[in-house]
């Protein structure tokens, strides 16, 4: 592999985590990643890095092997991750196994939020903001503008990997143990909810 697109590679797995092969923007270096996967882990290894390829997803993804380095989203951006994922997953069971593309709408991501009761409401800003976050890393993209309710945003399969099913896991334990703490603690969870801002 010539140097400059061996560079190429690599600034992008850094900057950008995943790189899916159902992406027209990316399916071209998701081809030279897996073609080329062993030339490109000998630059991560001493680093501390090594690419990982989902071939059933047709996902490559840059992984810290000490857990540095992760990318810290915003507290809203979180949650508008974890309910995009939720949409994922709901929607992905309905489609047919040859349908690649999931989309939700403004509208679902809205709805699922509601649902969660939170002091602060979902506005178009931050749903724009987290989006180009979500962008940036491969996770989802907004295919329409997002001013109306019918506004379709796509929800990338790298999500999966982003938010695997074991760290939900210990995410929800950790927080059915908080909310025990506050519980004997005589405080009231919603009370203090996401004060943090």
């Amino acid at each position: 592999m010539r140097s400059e697109l061996r560079e190429e590679l690599a600034n992008y797995l850094l900057n950008h985590c995943f790189v899916i092969g159902n992406l027209d923007s990316t399916r071209e270096k998701y081809y030279l990643i897996t073609n080329n996967e062993e030339e490109l882990q000998t630059i991560f290894r001493p680093l501390g890095y090594s690419i990982v390829i989902n071939r059933t997803l047709r996902v490559a993804q840059l992984v810290n092997l000490h857990e540095w380095g992760r990318v810290e989203f915003q507290k809203y951006e979180t949650i508008l991750l974890l309910i995009l994922r939720l949409l994922y997953v709901e929607k992905r069971e309905t489609l047919s196994a040859s349908e690649q593309l999931v989309t939700v709408t403004v509208e679902e991501v809205e709805a699922e939020y509601n649902k969660l009761n939170l002091s602060r409401k979902l506005d178009r800003r931050t749903l724009e903001t987290a989006l180009r976050t979500f962008k940036k890393y491969n996770l989802a993209i907004a295919i329409d503008r997002l001013e109306h309710p019918s506004a379709r945003i796509q929800v990338l399969l790298s999500i999966m990997l982003a938010l695997p099913e074991q760290t939900i896991t210990k995410a929800y334990t950790q927080t059915r143990e908080y909310l025990l703490q506050y519980e004997r603690a005589g405080l009231n969870p919603a009370a203090e909810e996401l004060s943090d801002d």
